[in-house]
């Protein structure tokens, strides 16, 4: 063991560690003990998946808060899933035990007598989510500076899945309203196996003092990776008969390399769509009955049931083979045992996600990581869209590994103008406080808080228009209280977090919950759906009661899951571009996907992108392709339509309905003059994006979107790189429109 390092633990965490039969100390851990139990600065610790993060933190937390017993709680560890906090219990309890130090959990389903217990005598460590923290402000708020008055340490576990995100700025604004309860202050250590960029996360976790967050990462991480992509080519003979869906050649290749590859060992496969997890479920239990194996595929995903997600949990950690495909809910690092590969269907939405999955295969010493990736594209032929047969996905899949190589994942941003967030932590204060002047409520929240982009007016502006919405009210005395609509809001369990839950209703079989689908795709009785990875007939619908029943069915039809997708950073665009154009050989692309790939190179030779990005298509339409970021994409086409020219986004392109001449016209006349962030916002036609959105006026959610939606430097420099003559040469006269 590192000597050094073992001899500053506490002598009841040495015991614990020698009864574990531990030998060593890994480097990161060596490292924190150090910079947390000498030090007096928080702590950034990257370091890949199962390698030692959580004992990196907690062994010098522990042995600093063994010695000194308050009453109070002196470790808070936050996780963002229940699943993963229970994992960390289980954990932690081993290492706790010698050292006589309480762990204790508060989520949704801790009985309420084990959260007295916390009450009556708080200590040790408490494990908890954000919304569960939020919980206690609203309906313990006596009781928080009991609990937390001599606060030590904070770990934030997965920082990644919090920044850049409402959560995010949920978790930091509590975290701040948590300091007022604090005697002193408490030093925060976050984990990730995936942090972009450090300085923004340091900038995140400390705003006023980023300088002072140091980050580990772990030097001799050394893993051997088993990475290949296969490409497919999507050929459209699905026909339906007697409303059955018959599989295209395409998706029963697929299935039947994942099955191949997967069946008979445990693995994790993720696909982007909750109705690819059904599907391909449903397609891989097949294959076993044909086969005559036991039904080894299992389902994950968060429209399914606690119990039947629990089942799933529990049948990956037994011995029997299993694999489950599932969506982003296993993505974090919940303990479903070994699993000895990763599959993902279609092409994850960014680098981090694509390692953070990649780490959750091999965690065991000597142990390879496995990822297999499925992209299958539409058959591309020579009557195709230009874009279409560039084969995007395939090329993102590409360039997402090569960065991934390189080492890099995307930076994150701050969301410094969530005023949806603010309008719930407005709300949160009152319950907490019973009532407080506007004054008090602005230091709170802004002066001593996480919304310091919110000034003065902004802030009257957004109390006044909740106001009308009655979600608070001032009392003559001046005193701001909840409103009859904020106190119905506050009342309710999803007012706890911040981002939006849509409505779903429930889907049972004989009275035992099935999962849920969302209320935009209810289906009709009789239809056939697939979900917990197997089929159902619909036998009711009830829309008072939000309920469906079913019940088995032989009929296979995907339920019809809302998408989503995630925006793309223009740096995963432009590796996308440079795969496009180069030569390089890709070992790690199937036969197809070569082919595929060679044929994208053709066509990008025919149409001469590595020398004109605006391509003409006729003289009413013509193509730009700007191999840029979601966000600056966006801004690009409000420009467009705001100077009158219809565009639409294709992702790596932009497909003009206007003539060459005009397009670059509109553009060379912006650098001249740029617009206004906010006058491009006010053309977004969704503005409800978030889930407090509803009590903005469309001033407020204009200024939050240009801050959090558009992109307009970027916008400018895509502008300035086109090149002359295709974009910024153009200086004839302006054309006749």
């Amino acid at each position: 063991m590192a000597t050094d390092a073992f001899s500053l633990l506490a002598p009841p965490i040495q015991r614990i560690l020698w009864r574990m039969r531990w030998t060593a100390l890994r480097p990161i851990q060596v490292d924190a003990i150090h910079r947390i139990i000498e030090g007096q600065d928080d702590i950034i610790i990257s370091a890949r998946t199962a390698s030692g993060k959580t004992e990196a933190a907690f062994l010098p937390i522990l042995s600093c808060i063994s010695s000194e017993p308050r009453s109070s709680v002196r470790a808070m560890y936050i996780g963002p899933l229940k699943a993963l906090i229970n994992d960390q219990f289980r954990r932690l309890e081993e290492l706790c035990e010698y050292a006589q130090i309480p762990v204790q959990r508060w989520h949704g389903d801790v009985s309420g007598s084990q959260k007295q217990s916390l009450l009556g005598n708080p200590s040790g460590v408490l494990l908890i989510t954000p919304e569960s923290l939020e919980s206690l402000f609203v309906n313990r708020s006596t009781r928080l500076t009991a609990l937390f008055r001599q606060l030590a340490f904070v770990v934030i576990d997965e920082v990644h899945a919090f920044v850049g995100r409402e959560r995010g700025t949920h978790l930091r604004s509590l975290l701040r309203r948590v300091e007022s309860h604090v005697n002193g202050d408490y030093r925060i250590v976050a984990l990730s196996a995936t942090v972009g960029d450090p300085r923004i996360t340091a900038s995140w976790l400390r705003p006023e003092r980023s300088e002072r967050v140091n980050v580990i990462t772990d030097a001799d991480e050394q893993k051997e990776v088993r990475y290949k992509i296969y490409g497919y080519r999507k050929r459209r003979t699905q026909t339906f008969e007697e409303g059955n869906q018959h599989d295209s050649d395409d998706i029963l290749a697929m299935a039947n390399d994942i099955y191949d590859a997967h069946a008979g060992t445990h693995n994790l496969i993720f696909a982007n769509r909750k109705a690819d997890v059904e599907l391909f479920a449903d397609l891989l239990n097949e294959r076993c009955r044909r086969d005559g194996r036991p039904q080894e595929f299992l389902v994950h995903h968060g429209s399914l049931s606690k119990e039947v997600r629990e089942q799933t949990e529990e049948l990956m950690r037994a011995s029997r083979p299993a694999t489950t495909l599932c969506s982003a809910t296993l993505e974090l690092g919940i303990d479903i045992g070994n699993v000895v590969a990763v599959g993902q269907i279609g092409v994850p939405w960014s680098v981090s996600s694509l390692v953070q999955r990649l780490g959750r295969s091999g965690r065991k010493e000597g142990q390879p990581s496995i990822m297999r990736v499925y992209v299958a594209e539409s058959e591309a032929g020579p009557d195709s869209d230009l874009v279409d047969r560039l084969y995007p996905n395939l090329l993102q899949a590409i360039a997402m590994t090569e960065l991934m190589l390189e080492k890099w994942t995307e930076p994150q941003t701050i969301m410094d103008m969530d005023l949806s967030t603010f309008v719930q932590q407005v709300l949160s204060v009152l319950a907490e406080t019973g009532g407080v002047l506007a004054e008090r409520l602005f230091d709170r929240l802004v002066r001593l808080g996480t919304f310091k982009r919110i000034d003065k007016p902004l802030f009257v502006k957004v109390l006044r228009g909740i106001a009308e919405h009655d979600l608070i009210e001032q009392m003559t005395q001046g005193d701001l209280i909840l409103g009859l609509g904020g106190q119905r809001i506050v009342s309710h369990y999803a007012f706890y977090s911040a981002f939006a839950t849509p409505e779903e209703y429930r889907v049972a079989h004989e009275g035992r919950p099935i999962g849920t689908l969302p209320a935009l795709s209810v289906p009709e009785v009789n239809d056939h759906i697939i979900l917990g990875g197997r089929r159902w007939q619909i036998v009711g619908v009830d829309h008072k009661r939000s309920e469906i029943t079913v019940t088995p069915a032989r009929g296979r039809k995907p339920p019809r899951f809302l998408g989503g997708g995630g925006e793309i950073h223009a740096r995963v665009r432009q590796k996308m571009r440079e795969v496009l154009l180069g030569q390089k050989k890709l070992p790690y692309l199937n036969e197809q996907g070569c082919e595929m790939l060679t044929e994208a190179r053709c066509s990008a030779s025919e149409a001469a992108l590595h020398v004109a990005p605006l391509l003409v298509l006729s003289d009413r339409s013509c193509l730009w392709f700007t191999w840029t970021g979601t966000r600056a994409q966006r801004t690009l086409c409000l420009m467009a339509a705001a100077a009158g020219v219809r565009a639409t986004d294709m992702g790596i392109a932009i497909l003009f309905d206007a003539s060459a001449s005009r397009v670059i016209h509109t553009y060379h006349t912006y650098l001249g003059a740029m617009p206004d962030a906010l006058t491009l916002a006010a053309r977004i036609p969704s503005k409800h994006v978030r889930k407090y959105d509803q009590y903005l006026s469309d001033e407020l959610l204009n200024e939050s979107l240009a801050e959090c939606a558009l992109d307009l430097p970027a916008a400018e420099s895509v502008i300035r790189d086109a090149g002359e003559p295709y974009l910024l040469g153009y200086t004839g006269e302006s054309p006749a429109y």
